[in-house]
């Protein structure tokens, strides 16, 4: 492909306008956030540093491939998997092809009995979770065009590609379906095949009398999808449709795998007996993954977590002001996706504070919460430090200035 036949392609795109919320950004929830993946994955160089990080749509080019790198849905778009996801459904086990919106030979392929579905902007802007759901949707082979990117203008992306095929290919050797996914370069006189535009498939009369028996596969396609984001928190799209798909293929059976899911971005946390349950933890996080319920005469707290909800992005260990959370950045398979019900980090009985009323976990002879009881033993200072002081050392750790 020429550069120049790029450059067309990118400048009759009819685009539809990404946009940024800053305060779902990281950098807006933490002041210690290091997430730099929205302006390192940007091709354009539209999407500029800062806390929190700023968009030129100016600049923007719609490759899409920031709606799936923001952990927290900060990037607000439709992007290319509902169409994607509504043409699989009908392929009725069929092979696949996916091309981008710039390849300038779709029409060739690998295999005359696939269906090539071209998707709008680049396939970065796919994400993990979208190849786990199109082999949940039981597609027996998907090949991943990528002859084209050496002359085209997101060609930055590729490394982006790799990497959301490698962890897709790697979840699903779960179910011995890693073999699924193939990355493919094909030669421009390769196989004609039928082609889809993701957007605006063919539709004949027949086809809609087959929609109409296929609801079911319909109904997954939607679900997976999860075009945008609610005002509520949770975690980014790409993380949504992992944890959709994964549960989609575990159906009734519960795989042991020992398989990190680290790489894919997901984390755990473990909580220690210092745990005041003040609830900053769970007022904090930005996903969900933490959440601290109370009996109705608040004498009782449970703190819960969501394992497939947490991004690792330790917001929850920032606020705690005992330390008592412990983050782990590689947990197992089954660490995150054994239960489909909320873990139980901690509980126990709370106490009402003799001078703010403030509920606070119950200690042996503590009268006061925390924060009244640190004013009590420093009177000339109201202020609690036990984070006012934290820095950033060099490495990205926490320290402690004293």
């Amino acid at each position: 492909m020429r550069l120049v036949s790029a450059a067309e392609r990118l400048a009759a795109i009819d685009r539809s306008e990404v946009t940024l919320d800053p305060s779902r950004c990281l950098h807006t929830l933490d002041r210690f956030s290091s997430c730099d993946r929205c302006y390192d994955v940007c091709p354009a160089e539209a999407i500029l540093p800062g806390p929190p990080p700023t968009l030129n749509n100016e600049k923007c080019q719609s490759c899409l491939a920031c709606l799936p790198t923001c952990p927290v849905g900060a990037y607000a778009g439709d992007d290319a998997v509902r169409p994607l996801l509504q043409c699989t459904a009908r392929l009725e086990g069929r092979q696949l092809e996916l091309l981008c919106e710039l390849h300038p030979s779709a029409e060739n392929g690998v295999s005359d009995e696939a269906v090539g579905i071209r998707i709008r902007g680049c396939l970065a802007g796919l994400g993990t979770g979208t190849y786990l759901a199109l082999a949940g949707m039981g597609i027996p082979h998907i090949a991943i065009h990528l002859e084209a990117c050496k002359e085209c203008p997101w060609q930055s992306l590729v490394p982006h590609i790799q990497t959301q095929i490698a962890r897709a290919k790697r979840l699903l050797s779960v179910w011995e379906l890693a073999d699924v996914l193939e990355p493919v370069t094909v030669p421009s006189d390769g196989k004609e095949r039928p082609l889809w535009d993701a957007g605006n498939p063919p539709l004949t009369r027949r086809d809609l009398f087959r929609l109409a028996a296929m609801q079911g596969q319909m109904t997954i396609a939607r679900a997976m999808s999860v075009d945008h984001l609610s005002g509520e928190r949770q975690p980014g799209r790409d993380y949504q449709r992992m944890a959709y798909a994964i549960q989609h293929l575990l159906g009734a059976s519960q795989p042991i795998s020992d398989i990190s899911m680290g790489e894919a971005g997901f984390a755990s946390l473990s909580v220690s007996g210092e745990c005041t349950a003040c609830s900053a933890c769970a007022r904090a996080c930005p996903t969900t993954a933490l959440t601290l319920e109370m009996d109705e005469d608040e004498s009782h707290y449970w703190l819960k977590f969501t394992p497939a909800n947490c991004i690792g992005c330790e917001v929850c260990v920032h606020v705690c002001v005992p330390q008592a959370l412990v983050p782990q950045h590689a947990p197992l398979f089954n660490q995150v996706f054994a239960s489909k019900e909320a873990l139980l980090l901690g509980e126990g009985a709370l106490s009402r504070c003799e001078r703010c009323n403030a509920s606070f976990a119950a200690r042996a002879g503590a009268h006061l919460c925390p924060t009244c009881d640190y004013r009590r033993r420093n009177p000339f200072g109201s202020k609690n430090p036990a984070r006012s002081d934290i820095q950033r050392a060099p490495t990205g750790e926490v320290r402690h200035d004293h």
